[in-house]
């Protein structure tokens, strides 16, 4: 859309077009390609980066936007170089490290260079970034990387981004990083490639040797892709971090990295009060759900209502419930787990209604209008974001400090990584408010199977309630209920079956609607 970089300094979103041109001045058709940007990215600042310099057709174009109120900045060599000698060697945002955080960088550094193997786990929010990029900056430093070259992989290009920024801020000025995607590959290989492993797949016969390979979310690396590329790059040194270890398909991945040289779960992060203060409300509403299914026109199951149905009366009630704690609690950034994109849109809807700066966000948009999105709900500009487990892995949202499930998860590794996105600490963040609008505990057991629906295309229905008042009663069970949630969150430290277990209640046939025991 005209930008070739987009960023975001001191609140204001800039986009810059980059001009290269060995002879010529700079074309004039760069001012109109960046102010097509900064419409697009509804841009504060403007430049395009030149190589030669202007010509008259340039500066006559740019006194042209300044009449029609466009002010575009020219980035010349001598200003980029003066720029790149005043950036110190270790960035200003360089993070100090906790003490479990350079006991795992200490830990992974020497299990690398004595047994070219390392597995680290732990829990969202906890910094996995930051020490990965920090046994980067180490090994680079050391000399143990012969050709200087050291691969990143991830599953997902949004983590491939997002990973290269986060190490951005632990690494010196002297090693280059790159991204490897479909549309873009580096002009050369030293320093630090970040690419997603379908990429790396595709391209095996023209990658260079690394002579290290770092794994985010490692719990991964048992898929047949991970393993084909492994096999092909056979790296001398190999390490992965991970915040959820457990795979539905049962591999080990220890048998590839070893056991865990760390440790750290969920629970130790919020005991040591480096993970947000969890508010976790249960919320159960008044609905028949045996008259509901009863009156669906598909005979939908008890399990398959909470991702094949929409109900709107249930639904306006439950936007207008998140409205007001939204407001009377000063949130400042949500994120609303929905069931389907169906219903991520409708409710995105509802919201609007309430006057929230709503927006949805899927799988299924472009690249560029997810990006778009990112950058919008990181700056302030959308209050909450629907989505459809987009946000299950590595995205990193700090200021989110309100978490809504509008559907039921029994997926051990899903539940930790959704609740997970609230759980980073920020200066302005008194805790994470989760709302979990189940009917009640009954209906959390029901849903065990969800994920493995195989009817993935079955049609969404909406079923109109009338007149018919739906209300939700706050039905948290205190501290049990938080100490349920700590514990399955903590499962990294055991063994066995994948999927969360609700504490053994004996449930009369029928419960009072709404009610809870």
């Amino acid at each position: 859309m005209g930008a070739d970089i987009v960023g975001v300094k001191d609140g204001k979103v800039w986009v810059i077009q980059c001009k290269y041109t060995s002879t010529s001045s700079p074309p004039k058709s760069a001012v109109e390609e960046v102010i097509e940007a900064s419409r697009y990215y509804e841009a504060d600042q403007l430049a395009v980066a030149i190589s030669r310099p202007a010509g008259k057709t340039l500066n006559d174009e740019l006194a042209k936007a300044r009449r029609l109120g466009f002010t575009v900045h020219l980035l010349s060599p001598a200003k980029l170089m003066r720029l790149v000698e005043e950036v110190p060697t270790i960035p200003p945002s360089s993070r100090s490290l906790r003490q479990y955080q350079l006991e795992a960088c200490d830990r992974l550094f020497d299990a690398l260079e004595e047994t070219g193997r390392g597995q680290l786990v732990l829990a969202t929010g906890l910094g996995k970034t930051v020490v990965m990029a920090e046994v980067a900056a180490r090994l680079f430093a050391s000399g143990l990387l012969e050709n200087g070259r050291l691969l990143v992989l991830a599953d997902k290009r949004e983590l491939v981004r997002q990973l290269q920024i986060g190490f951005w801020g632990q690494l010196p000025k002297t090693v280059p990083t790159h991204l490897l995607a479909p549309e873009e590959e580096p002009s050369f290989w030293d320093g630090i490639t970040f690419a997603t492993v379908q990429t790396v797949h595709g391209r095996l016969e023209k990658l260079p040797e690394f002579d290290a390979i770092f794994i985010d979310e490692a719990h991964h690396i048992g898929a047949r892709t991970y393993q084909d590329v492994l096999q092909r790059l056979a790296p001398k040194r190999l390490a992965g971090v991970t915040a959820t270890p457990w795979r539905g398909d049962e591999f080990d991945i220890d048998t590839v990295l070893g056991q865990p040289l760390v440790r750290v779960g969920i629970a130790d992060g919020l005991k040591l009060g480096y993970l947000s203060e969890v508010d976790y409300r249960l919320l159960a509403d008044n609905i028949d759900w045996e008259f509901v299914q009863s009156a669906s026109s598909f005979g939908y199951t008890l399990t398959e209502l909470n991702k094949r149905l929409i109900i709107p009366t249930r639904d306006e009630e439950a936007a207008r419930m998140i409205t007001e704690v939204f407001r009377r609690e000063g949130r400042r950034a949500g994120l609303i787990f929905s069931p389907s994109i169906e219903h991520a849109e409708h409710f995105t809807a509802s919201l609007r209604l309430f006057g929230l700066r709503a927006e949805c966000m899927y799988g299924e948009l472009l690249s560029r209008e997810r990006d778009k999105l990112m950058a919008r709900f990181k700056r302030g500009a959308i209050d909450i974001l629907c989505t459809v487990d987009l946000f299950n892995e590595g995205v990193d949202v700090p200021d989110v400090d309100l978490i809504v499930f509008m559907r039921a998860t029994h997926s051990r590794r899903i539940f930790v990584q959704q609740l997970g996105r609230g759980l980073r600490v920020t200066a302005e963040k008194d805790k994470v408010i989760v709302l979990d609008f189940v009917t009640d505990l009954r209906r959390v057991a029901e849903i065990a199977e969800l994920e493995r629906m195989a009817q993935r295309n079955a049609p969404t229905e909406r079923l109109p309630l009338g007149s018919h008042l739906v209300e939700f009663s706050d039905r948290s069970a205190g501290s049990f209920l938080m100490e349920w949630v700590k514990d399955q969150a903590s499962l990294i430290l055991r063994e066995g079956d994948p999927t969360l277990d609700l504490p053994g209640f004996e449930f009369p046939n029928r419960l009072p609607h709404g009610g809870i025991q």
